[in-house]
């Protein structure tokens, strides 16, 4: 009993197009995995570069808070320095932070 050979070209080219199916089906699957593992992993580096470097934002803001810490102390030492020697002076209860 022998094959026809139209029946054995047709049956080798369905093979090839099922495997052929098949590989790049694979080939799909693992390029999507590839992507969803770059994204996870540059939102990671994403998440490490923002929780090490302060904004330039917050930078300014903490400037801004320093220096009128800074002003406020300045004024104190400057009324504190021009007081009379003998007058007591009371001291003011820091505020709460």
């Amino acid at each position: 009993m022998l094959i026809p050979l139209e029946i054995l070209i047709a049956g080798t080219g369905l093979a090839t197009g099922l495997i052929g199916s098949y590989v790049g089906l694979k080939n799909r699957v693992l390029l999507a995995e590839v992507r969803k593992e770059a994204a996870e992993l540059e939102t990671r580096m994403v998440d490490r570069i923002c929780h090490i470097y302060v904004r330039a934002g917050e930078c300014r803001l903490q400037e801004d808070q320093v220096r009128e810490v800074l002003g406020k102390l300045a004024e104190e030492v400057h009324g504190l320095a021009h007081r009379d020697p003998h007058q007591k002076h009371e001291r003011e209860t820091p505020p709460d932070r």
